[in-house]
């Protein structure tokens, strides 16, 4: 089994339910998410079965997002997609 995640530039705002998980020390109400709108700027696939998956998947992503690039270090310029094997 592979992971692959990778990193976009263009990333999308998710509108995402606040859940109440009690109050701190001073009385203030914590909530998880802090925000109801959330930054999507990782997305990750789990459990593809082929280099050939993976291969559609960053079609797919390519196809709608514009994936992200190291600014500095010895990566600089390429883009910040990882596979890893589970």
């Amino acid at each position: 089994m592979t992971r692959l995640t990778v990193h976009v530039e263009n990333a999308p705002f998710v509108e995402r339910e606040r859940k109440s998980l009690g109050k701190n020390s001073q009385g203030v109400e914590i909530f998880k998410p802090k925000k109801s709108q959330c930054i999507v700027n990782t997305l990750s696939f789990r459990n593809l079965k082929s280099q050939k998956e993976v291969t559609d998947k960053l079609v797919y992503v390519r196809n709608k997002y514009r994936i992200a690039r190291w600014t500095k270090g010895a990566k600089k310029g390429k883009e910040m997609i990882y596979t890893s094997f589970q």
